[in-house]
């Protein structure tokens, strides 16, 4: 004889909600993806970068992008879970056999309060750890990296002179053409059979073999012939510290850009403070209510988000105290008004 499994009311809550999370979590999370990987690839016509130092690159923003997407994803997903409960009648089932609206609440609390935890050490803790990590390595790629020149491509500079090669075959470069625009003397051109290009302590320096250069203006033209002749190129790049946490909100709280932590904070919190509201028109019974929940969310969701930029523009931590307490007093109440007088 098969054994029943029992189910207690808040795995089953869980259950329901990690399905509809993911099922808007994912896509989101895709799409930021897309969009940070196409910023990333912006970056090889300046450097070279290999695959894995993409994957590597790739990592350092996965922090940023579930952050942004954590809170959408959380909002939609409560909606979701439930207004279908309520569709499906198993809200009004729980409710007629005695298990009060609030107990599904403070489910849900319990499960809003590991979001904002997690949004919290992402925002505060891994996310300028990674952006720290993401500058530095583009610092390093600048000063050690080769020059990415490539061949048969127009307008590719060497510090301020224009390069064009025919092929490339490892580090040398064959049937290299160099010239130079110079709008206070005579232009420049140089053409080389072949060419090498070295990286030392960030001095880069481009050695022509086997070549030939012309100077001209309006009324002189000078020709040399060379055996080897050499041009250097110095990668200036500012100088990097990297700061322990503490360190970096320290200096950051300094700056005009003091808003940035009451930013994070506030939209690490938007699972707990925005529940209530939420709920407060998801939580129905489909035979005698209007579903508004969608509208609500809209609502809600750019709400937030204008409170969240008031804050990094012009917020103190007073005035983000008195957004959390009043965003979260106002779903309590509605929730109140709503639906606890009702189940």
């Amino acid at each position: 004889m098969a054994k029943s499994k029992k189910i207690t009311i808040g795995g089953y809550l869980s259950v329901n909600f990690t399905s509809s999370f993911l099922t808007i979590f994912l896509p989101l999370f895709f799409i930021g993806s897309l969009v940070f990987i196409i910023k990333i690839s912006a970056l090889t016509s300046s450097i070279h970068i290999n695959f894995m130092e993409m994957i590597q690159l790739f990592s350092y923003n996965i922090p940023s992008i579930l952050f942004y997407i954590i809170p959408v994803s959380f909002l939609v997903a409560t909606v979701m879970t439930l207004l279908r409960l309520s569709t499906e009648n198993e809200l009004m089932a729980l409710f007629a056999l005695g298990t009060p609206a609030k107990s599904i609440m403070y489910r849900l609390l319990f499960i809003a309060s590991l979001f904002s935890i997690l949004l919290l050490i992402i925002s505060l803790g891994l996310m300028p750890k990674t952006k720290q990590q993401f500058k530095l390595f583009k610092q390093q790629k600048a000063s050690q990296a080769q020059v990415n020149i490539n061949p048969s491509k127009l307008g590719q500079k060497f510090g301020n002179l224009f390069v064009y090669v025919k092929e490339k075959d490892g580090k040398t470069l064959k049937d290299v053409v160099i010239y130079n625009k110079d709008k206070d003397h005579s232009d420049q051109l140089f053409m080389a059979k072949s060419a090498t290009i070295n990286n030392h302590n960030a001095l880069v320096t481009l050695t022509l073999n086997s070549g030939s250069g012309y100077t001209f203006g309006k009324d002189n033209l000078k020709e040399i012939n060379y055996e080897q002749m050499q041009l250097f190129q110095t990668l200036s790049s500012k100088e990097f510290t990297y700061t322990n946490i503490i360190q970096y909100w320290t200096e950051l709280s300094k700056t005009w850009r003091t808003g940035r932590i009451l930013l994070f904070i506030y939209l690490s919190l938007i699972p707990i403070i925005t529940l209530y509201i939420v709920a407060s028109f998801s939580i129905i019974n489909p035979r005698y209510q209007k579903n508004y929940a969608y509208q609500v969310l809209g609502v809600t969701t750019i709400g937030i988000y204008a409170v969240a930029t008031l804050l990094e523009k012009s917020g103190t931590p007073i005035t983000l105290l008195i957004s959390i307490i009043f965003t979260f007093i106002i779903g309590v109440v509605l929730f109140r008004k709503n639906v606890q007088r009702l189940f």
